[in-house]
């Protein structure tokens, strides 16, 4: 009783904050928001779902009933006042805390208001008031989705009566979770702004998946995937029909639904929500949009497929049956060009081609022919279902071909890093014994484990469940995921290198590193795989037939080894919601199968050992034998043994809830693992980072050679030791095959955008922030340069050490210098040349307008890539600026 009322009351809790903060929180019919704005104010529904606390959507709890609405795919909207209020300078406004409440403050002088929400949406801003323009001020307004102002908006609203609306752009909406009003002329008289307030909308979505976990970080995670999926998710709205899986919620050009994107998307849609329909129709409204991205062609097949296994669905798959086959044949074609195959992208991780880089590296090619495996062999049995035995027998023989090809050599998996293994893996044409070769090799090294996104990610997750490294997959969600929690997030990151959160580039509710764009998002649904993940391989629900007919579960990460000790999940399947709950500590398990399905087995975790199993008061399990005379629901009960625990075999429709006596509490006494940063092995060290000798090199540093980039403009200052075969700058230059790359064309910035250029800060100038020359005819004069790129936010400079030389330690000395004083901020990441894995903690350089110089311990060939990080001041001038280098040393170890 005491539980219910605490949960009652939470309920309650939760419920008031969500109406404090929501307007208009739901009707029974349509009525518009406001007299101007295009949408409903949320109608249709009620309050009558689970809430969650560790959820950030607002409208975790709300129950759309479909048959209510006049269209199931059109945005209904809502109205947030925010939860945090602040102004510079604070003595501006009067009345300002009244904002947070739909009230009214007097504009005193010029300034600024910065409003917090209380997470991310897709929304615009509005205010009222009756006086502004006969006072004469100017406000314009801007909003981002962090605590910088946006760098593409800082417009000036547009009036609507006595209303004033902010519209970044023609579907009005963006990712908000901060605006800022600015007053830039207070004008001639007194004048008040009332009822600022944010405008969300939102494509109506019922959660019938929930996940909990004993540890509130997972469920956190979890949660915080589904609400980036639903509230990212494409609705009939201005200019658009809508019903179909978006992309990020900034509008920066490439707003669109991605096939690619939307396969981690929809897997973790299948977990949260019941919106099946959507999903087919995105499918089918994505079936002949390439994006010119040939994996993505793939990836397609494979949502397609995944969408059968979730709805057995036959005549969805049979109506696109013909794309299938046309995105199947056109990636055969490709992948029988082998070495010569033209990638125009693969993923981002730099081992995988940094994107539009080098997508034809000889990892991205090999991934590319294992999802190709993939997708054959998964779509021939399907093909058969539907009657095309022609159709199957082919892609089963080409899965074949293409796994034999791969197969020739013996040792076929030591080249693969973990993004290729993790594809070999998941096409299922991994053996045991390569799986441990897989674990003593590729995925050995925790550091090398982590990827550019998460979405890369998710396919590693995948792979380590599939070969029994729970363990090791959990400390990934942990590791990649965890960091944007810390940082503030409330939607998934299109991009997240835990060494970010490592080196303090970001700070809570800062905008992240930019590694390719100028913005990196801060709500992109193709980060959210840990939420399907969660469900699928750390609870374990698996559907054995299609549309969860015959089914499965086993909890991966309670095992053998006690990470977790309650897990709880629900599934939305076509015959009702599957419902698991392992309570290790209480020692129950709680399992409802719907109505025409059958659990084929239902997972006990063995711990470290079951004395006893009771079900129904009847003794089921004893001293490592069952009752055989036992029938749940007037079945026999069978009952298995494996490695990691017990199997209750052909569980029918039904409630159940099992009582485990366990040898002892083998959860309280086993030491959970840390899954925050560890002392990783890292085999490239920071030896000094020097401030204080601006350009004055000579005699300290290079004193086995050096580069000056483009010192004498198209030239370089340079002098390269015996056994240093070259040092190139490059910058997203498309290439064929691996490292080393050609040395590219480094053209000035003058001339226009480009990949890499530089820029001439100084020339023949006395100011000792600029680089010594080598040359005496110089007579003391500097030139100061900069290598820098206008296209991307990153660069990356390749030290390419001769073969016989590759053991020898060596010290690299790199100079910044921010001549402008831009407030540039950048990060250093090292990395092998030839493998691109991660070699050295990652350094940030902040404030180094007289420049600084980092000094490592290197041996090998070596990749440094400059990573824009974004600041304050550097936002006040629009983009960030780029990161920058002047020069490379090079000195005996």
């Amino acid at each position: 009783q005491l539980k219910m009322a605490v949960s009652t009351l939470l309920a309650s809790l939760l419920l008031a904050v969500v109406t404090l903060q929501s307007s208009h929180i739901g009707v029974a019919a349509r009525e518009n928001i406001t007299d101007i704005d295009p949408y409903p104010a949320i109608y249709g529904g009620a309050y009558s779902g689970r809430n969650v606390s560790s959820s950030p959507d607002p409208y975790v709890a709300y129950e759309w009933n479909m048959s209510l609405l006049d269209n199931r795919y059109e945005y209904q909207a809502y109205i947030n006042h925010g939860i945090s209020i602040s102004a510079e300078p604070e003595d501006a406004f009067n009345g300002l805390s009244n904002l947070l409440t739909g009230g009214t403050a007097t504009v005193l002088k010029e300034g600024v208001i910065t409003l917090k929400f209380a997470q991310e949406g897709a929304c615009w801003m509005e205010f009222d008031s009756e006086n502004l323009k006969s006072s004469g001020a100017s406000v314009d307004m801007s909003i981002s989705e962090n605590s910088l102002p946006g760098q593409f908006y800082r417009i000036t609203p547009k009036q609507y009566n006595q209303t004033y609306r902010l519209e970044p752009n023609n579907q009005l909406y963006d990712g908000v979770r901060y605006a800022f009003l600015n007053v830039t002329d207070k004008g001639t008289s007194s004048w008040t702004i009332s009822d600022l307030r944010r405008i969300c909308q939102v494509v109506p979505t019922n959660y019938k998946g929930h996940f909990n976990s004993s540890d509130e970080l997972l469920t956190q995670i979890w949660y915080t995937g589904a609400y980036t999926v639903k509230v990212t998710q494409v609705g009939k709205g201005l200019h658009s029909e809508g019903g179909f899986l978006g992309s990020e919620l900034m509008n920066r050009g490439d707003r669109i639904a991605f096939l690619g994107d939307a396969h981690v998307t929809q897997a973790s849609a299948l977990v949260a929500f019941d919106n099946v329909d959507m999903l087919m129709r995105s499918n089918n409204y994505t079936k002949n949009i390439g994006n010119n991205i040939q994996p993505y062609w793939i990836m397609w097949v494979l949502s397609v497929l995944d969408l059968y296994d979730a709805t057995a669905n036959a005549t969805f798959v049979n109506s696109l049956s013909e794309w299938i086959t046309m995105r199947l044949d056109n990636g055969i074609k490709i992948a029988a060009k082998g070495d010569m195959m033209s990638l125009v992208w693969s993923r981002d991780d730099e081992r995988m081609g940094f994107g539009f880089e080098s997508p034809n590296i000889a990892e991205a090619r090999h991934s590319f022919v294992f999802l190709l495996i993939e997708a054959c062999a998964r779509y021939s049995p399907v093909a058969n279902t539907l009657g095309n035995k022609t159709a199957a027998e082919y892609y089963k023989q080409q899965a074949k071909v293409l796994t034999e090809g791969v197969k020739k050599d013996p040792q076929w998996y030591d080249s693969l890093g973990i993004h290729a293994s993790a594809d070999a893996i998941n096409a299922g044409i991994v053996t045991d014994e390569e799986a441990k070769q897989m674990l003593n090799g590729a995925f050995a090294d925790n550091l090398q484990l982590s990827s550019l996104s998460n979405f890369e990610s998710y396919f590693v997750l995948k792979a380590l469940a599939t070969i029994n490294a729970s363990e090791k997959a959990l400390w990934l969600v942990h590791r990649h995921w965890d960091g944007m929690m810390h940082l503030g997030a409330t939607t998934t990151w299109e991009r997240f290198d835990p060494q970010w959160f490592d080196s303090n580039c970001t700070p809570v509710n800062f905008p992240p590193v930019n590694a390719m764009n100028d913005d990196t998002s801060m709500s992109h649904p193709w980060a959210a795989g840990a939420t399907a993940w969660l469900t699928r391989y750390g609870v374990g629900i698996h559907p054995l037939s299609p549309g969860y007919k015959d089914w499965s579960v086993f909890p991966l990460i309670l095992g053998n080894a006690p990470l977790l000790s309650q897990l709880a999940a629900d599934i939305p399947t076509p015959h009702g919601v599957i419902s698991v709950d392992y309570d290790l500590r209480q020692g129950t398990v709680s399992v409802t199968v719907p109505q025409n399905t059958k659990a084929s087995y239902i997972g006990i975790p063995r711990g470290l050992g079951i004395i006893s199993i009771i079900s129904e008061n009847l003794l089921i399990y004893q001293n490592e034998s069952y009752n055989s005379h036992v029938r749940l629901d007037k079945v026999a009960l069978k009952i298995t043994t494996t490695d990691n625990g017990l199997l209750l075999h052909n569980i029918t429709p039904g409630h159940y809830k099992f009582n485990i006596d366990y040898v002892e509490d083998w959860i309280t006494n086993t030491t959970l693992k840390n899954h925050e940063q560890q002392d990783f092995n890292f085999t490239v060290k920071v030896v000094n980072i020097n401030k204080n000798l601006k350009g004055n090199w000579k005699g300290v540093y290079g004193k086995q050679g050096h580069v000056l980039f483009n010192y004498y403009g198209e030239e370089n200052d340079e002098k390269l030791p015996s056994w240093i075969e070259g040092v190139f700058a490059a910058s997203n230059v498309p290439s064929t095959g691996g490292p080393p790359f050609p040395k590219p064309q480094t053209q000035a910035c003058s001339k226009g955008r480009a990949y890499t250029c530089y820029n001439v800060l100084a020339s023949l100038t006395t100011d000792e922030r600029a680089l010594q020359s080598s040359n005496s005819a110089q007579n003391g004069k500097r030139n100061a340069v900069a290598v820098t790129s206008q296209k991307w936010a990153t660069f990356h400079v390749d030290i390419q050490v001769q073969q016989s030389a590759n053991g020898e330690k060596y010290n690299l000395t790199l100079y910044f210098v921010d001549f402008d004083s831009e407030y540039i901020r950048q990060s250093i990441k090292v990395m092998d040349g030839t493998k691109l894995t991660t070699l050295a903690p990652m350094v940030l350089l902040e404030d180094f307008e007289e420049g600084v110089y980092v000094t490592y311990e290197c041996s090998g060939s070596i990749r440094l890539r400059f990573l824009q990080v974004p600041s304050a001041k550097g936002l006040q001038k629009g983009f960030p600026p780029r990161p920058t280098v002047s020069g490379v040393f090079f000195d005996k170890h």
